[in-house]
């Protein structure tokens, strides 16, 4: 007999995988909303700092915070992401002599 006051997976709540969330590179004007605070605004910048990489967003109103771009941390048309760094374009290479 089966018992029925245990579910059958005993892994607790937050030790569970949670479903990948997509990375999204923080290209200049992208509009996101952190999560914790609510803030929506406008990508203006990306900066590598001694505590890790932030992001710094700027509101409808010209008001600018600096946010750290953690791992799930920002909602992007209403589903949460993951923030990347934005690719470099490496410069062309100069033309071999002829």
């Amino acid at each position: 007999m089966r018992s029925r006051r245990y579910d059958p997976d005993l892994t607790p709540p937050w030790k569970r995988r949670t479903a990948a969330v997509p990375e999204v590179p923080a290209d200049p004007d992208l509009v996101v909303e952190e999560t914790d605070t609510g803030f929506c605004g406008a990508v203006i910048r990306c900066e590598k700092t001694a505590q890790g990489p932030t992001v710094t967003l700027e509101d409808r109103f010209g008001k600018r915070r600096v946010f750290p771009m953690e791992p799930r941390g920002f909602l992007l048309e209403g589903r949460v992401v993951t923030l990347v760094r934005p690719a470099t374009v490496a410069p062309p290479a100069p033309a071999a002599p002829r």
